[in-house]
Parts: C-alpha cells; structure tokens; sequence
C-alpha cells in the first residue's frame, strides 16, 4: 500500500511536468497513459488498505496507523490529481486555453517547483532524505508575479476575466500540495 501510494505521489509529479511532447497527438495519449495509470493506483491503495485489516504479526499496529494516514492523504492527493488535470488544457497550450509564452514559462515553473514537492514528499516515505529548499518562496506568487507584469497595461478586471480559472485552479493546486506535504512532513 505504502509503495503504491508513494508511486501515485511519483507519477503525479511526472505528470505536472507533463506534457513534454511538443506534437499535441503524443502528449495526449501521454497525458491519458499517466492519468489511467495513476486512477489505477488509487484504486490499489484502497483494496492494498482493506487487505491491511486482516494482517497480524509484530509491526500490525504500525501498518494500520500508516493505512489510516495513507486513507486520510488518499482524497487530497485525488483531488489534487483532478485539479492537475484541469491545468495540463493551460500547459497543452490547447485551443481555448492559450497562455502568452511568458505565463507559460512562469505555469512551467510553478509546475515544476510543485512536481519537485511531490517528489520530496515520496523521498521523505521512502525514508530518504529530501532536499527541501530553504529560501522557499511560493510558486504561485511567482506565478502572480508575472502575469502582473504582463497584463499591467491592462485593467485588473480585463485580466481577472482572461486569465480567472487559470489563476483560481493554480492557487487551489499549490494549496493542495502543500498542505500534503505538511500532513506528511508531520507524520514523518
């Protein structure tokens, strides 16, 4: 269960880094391969977890008390799967959800930054040592940053109205992730 739930956190992270194809056919069927695979997993973490119940021997209490954090982490890492998703139509640069070069640099950053947090997080589960940034600074304000500087010909409102889901899903993916990270850095 711990595996397999330490290869969701992997994949995901792979997948915010998605994709990486610049021909449209291949990042999709890229893109669906990583989501089919990471939906199979959580659907093994949730079997792996019943199975846990009726296993004994001298590290049975540990392995509920980790199936019991894994079963509490498991919705938000879905959650955060589903946001990844709606974000990677920005990254695609698909029709509709066109960024200019600049924020799209800036999204692959913040994508990155979070792919890499995703990453520590599976280091720390495996018991290895990650190498968490100190002067860590927060994706999405750099994010913010740049679409401000962008846009600061334009009204508040006119880039509100362009750029308002992108933002909006963007806040909600680093809130996840970081608040992931903090409930497993706790546990650890």
């Amino acid at each position: 269960m711990k595996r397999t739930f330490i290869s969701s956190l992997r994949l995901l992270a792979q997948f915010a880094r998605e994709p990486i194809s610049s021909d449209l056919k291949v990042a999709a069927e890229r893109s669906y391969s990583l989501r089919e695979t990471i939906s199979s997993n959580f659907d093994q973490v949730r079997a792996l977890a019943d199975g846990v119940l009726i296993e004994f021997g001298p590290s049975r209490q540990q392995n509920l008390a980790l199936r019991n954090r894994i079963r509490q982490w498991q919705p938000e890492l879905r959650t955060l799967f589903v946001a990844r998703i709606a974000l990677w139509k920005y990254r695609a640069q698909l029709p509709g959800f066109e960024l200019p070069k600049p924020v799209a640099r800036a999204q692959r950053e913040f994508d990155d930054c979070l792919a890499k947090v995703l990453d520590d997080m599976a280091d720390r589960m495996e018991g290895k040592a990650s190498e968490g940034d100190t002067n860590f600074r927060s994706p999405v304000e750099s994010l913010d940053g740049t679409i401000d500087s962008y846009y600061s010909g334009m009204s508040n409102e006119a880039v509100k109205a362009q750029l308002g889901a992108f933002l909006s899903l963007s806040h909600r993916i680093e809130n996840l992730t970081l608040s992931l990270d903090a409930e497993i850095q706790r546990w650890i």
